[in-house]
């Protein structure tokens, strides 16, 4: 059940965004649970994360990207040791290059 306040996310059959490689440490906050977890690759839309082992798909969470505040996300998709997640609100495109050159 969606709750009033929660934010609306669109779930889709297909990726709709190019996913750029970026590799990072990042902070991964879902309730009381933090772990590092590292940024395979990244888009405005959403990253491919490696390094948590029990999240489900449509799990909720934040991720903490460097230089930027915590972003919302939902788990999109799950394999081994790796997920998928959409964020609740798109990058900016001038966001994402800055992140992209700073990893660089």
């Amino acid at each position: 059940m969606q709750m009033p306040d929660q934010q609306q996310f669109t779930t889709t059959g297909g990726r709709r965004a190019d996913r750029a490689p970026f590799e990072a440490s990042v902070t991964f906050r879902a309730g009381t649970r933090k772990a590092a977890v590292r940024v395979r690759d990244i888009s405005t839309l959403g990253a491919r994360v490696s390094g948590v082992y029990l999240v489900h798909v449509d799990d909720r969470f934040f991720l903490t990207l460097p230089g930027l505040e915590s972003i919302e996300a939902r788990v999109a998709w799950v394999t081994d040791f790796e997920f998928g997640c959409e964020f609740a609100k798109p990058l900016n495109p001038v966001i994402l290059d800055a992140l992209m050159r700073r990893a660089h």
